[in-house]
């Protein structure tokens, strides 16, 4: 998984390519508890922190803020947990009884 963000006016690409399963407990207690038709200013907080955490702390909440564009927002957050959620499915190839 990657996310690149602009910083200090460079470009630069971040790569997640370990993801924990505390990370997969933490995606299903998001994707079950957000809406995100109407998403509050917290709760986009907490899905901030949750990207920064899912990358591993290479960069911080403000970088995103500041350096990921508006329109790739909302996308960026669900997409990642899409593919977090996707690889579980992967594993139980679909089969949600298998975990």
């Amino acid at each position: 998984m990657k996310i690149e963000l602009k910083i200090d006016g460079k470009n630069r690409t971040f790569i997640a390519d370990f993801i924990s399963a505390r990370m997969v407990r933490r995606t299903i207690e998001l994707s079950k508890s957000l809406n995100f038709e109407e998403i509050t200013a917290d709760e986009l907080d907490i899905l901030i922190d949750y990207l920064v955490q899912l990358f591993g702390n290479q960069f911080t909440i403000d970088d995103v803020y500041d350096g990921l564009p508006s329109k790739e927002l909302i996308p960026t957050l669900m997409g990642c947990i899409q593919e977090v959620v996707g690889e579980m499915g992967t594993v139980t190839q679909g089969d949600p009884k298998k975990i």
